[in-house]
């Protein structure tokens, strides 16, 4: 009765296995293993059956006596074979598929699907969208945990309902869940989702979300604080120009307390403010300043400069944009940014599921000045 090793403990473990030493042909396309030739179930072992089969697929996979594609009887035979209940070969097939090594297909039973176990660390990454700089975040992040976690990167649109359904299909099997949290069609039905959510799992990452109780992991930005010092830093470039306007859209992922966070800074700071929810080519003119969180306002501001014979930015009009990136730093000579360190947020998110310790982390951020002020 040869003795085959436990993958998982690192101890030996008596089978009655005798898998014929001989390496699949690559031409043998979805093999399907013959159990009643290769495994006997050894009853008098005090390891319960449904273990020493899974111990006995991850030694064939690690030794090379069953490869990838290769297909394990149905729940119902392998039953019916050794005489065992069904549930207990179940058992064995949901662990196995837990760590990764056997996934199904309808019409196909069951196949081997990797060889080696699945990291434990299996992480669902849920950003609302992908962009410049969500692709920063999530850079940092799998930069910081190379291959000590698997990673299930989703794309849910803005969209509670799509971010619900993927949530329901895929939660179960994860150890940490990281979200950013920006719903445009239903805010209220995705804060739900989120707060029924594992909070050991959660980490959410970019802004609060009120309401959301348990102790979870988040990376946030300060938008309300941020903004203060902000202005405080730009106040000497801001004070050249009769108005100071933030654009601040209808349906936008920064939080709703931004504009009056706004309004209190340039208060205090004796500067004359207006908040909008839409920019338009009259209120381009001298005089004007602008803080945009769009990179679309942004743009439609830039054009208006250059079709303009008589305006020029830092002089007449000034800029500020959220987000920093290579194109800003050339743009108009120069566009003034608010940034927040997105790649110090995916390295803190990293971290936190490396250690298992959810924390509150203010995300830093920084204001670089530039010429359009």
């Amino acid at each position: 009765m040869p003795f085959c090793p436990n993958l998982l403990s690192g101890t030996p473990i008596l089978f009655k296995l005798t898998f014929r030493e001989t390496r699949r042909r690559r031409s043998d396309s979805m093999r399907k293993i013959n159990f009643e030739n290769h495994f006997t179930v050894d009853r008098n072992s005090s390891e319960p059956v449904y273990q020493q089969l899974v111990e006995a697929v991850l030694y064939a996979t690690k030794t090379g006596l069953m490869d990838r594609g290769d297909r394990l009887p149905s729940i119902n035979e392998l039953s019916r074979l050794y005489a065992v209940s069904r549930s207990t070969i179940e058992k064995s097939y949901n662990n196995l598929r837990d760590m990764g090594i056997l996934a199904s297909q309808h019409g196909k039973s069951y196949y081997i699907n990797r060889l080696d176990p699945a990291p434990e660390l299996k992480v669902l990454v849920l950003f609302n969208q992908l962009n410049e700089y969500t692709k920063v975040v999530y850079d940092a992040l799998t930069a910081r945990i190379g291959q000590k976690a698997e990673i299930d990167f989703q794309i849910y649109h803005n969209s509670a309902a799509h971010f619900r359904a993927i949530v329901r299909r895929k939660h179960a099997s994860c150890s940490h869940i990281m979200v950013i949290p920006h719903f445009l069609d239903d805010p209220e039905g995705g804060s739900q989702v989120l707060d029924r959510m594992p909070k050991d799992k959660l980490i959410v990452l970019d802004k609060e979300v009120p309401g959301l109780s348990g102790c979870f992991g988040t990376v946030y930005g300060h938008f309300s604080t941020d903004i203060d010092q902000a202005i405080q830093e730009l106040s000497p470039g801001l004070r050249k120009y009769q108005c100071v306007n933030l654009i601040f859209p209808a349906h936008t992922s920064y939080p709703g307390t931004l504009p009056e966070a706004f309004a209190r800074a340039c208060t205090k700071r004796n500067l004359v403010c207006r908040v909008s929810a839409d920019l338009t080519k009259d209120m381009v003119r001298d005089g004007e300043a602008f803080i945009v969180v769009s990179d679309a306002q942004l743009m439609f501001l830039v054009r208006e400069i250059i079709n303009s014979s008589d305006l020029v930015a830092g002089r007449h009009v000034g800029i500020v944009s959220y987000q920093d990136n290579d194109a800003k730093k050339a743009m108009l000579n120069g566009i003034t940014t608010i940034s927040s360190d997105l790649k110090a947020m995916g390295k803190s998110a990293a971290d936190m599921i490396l250690t298992g310790v959810g924390r509150h982390v203010a995300n830093p951020f920084s204001v670089i000045q530039r010429r359009s002020l």
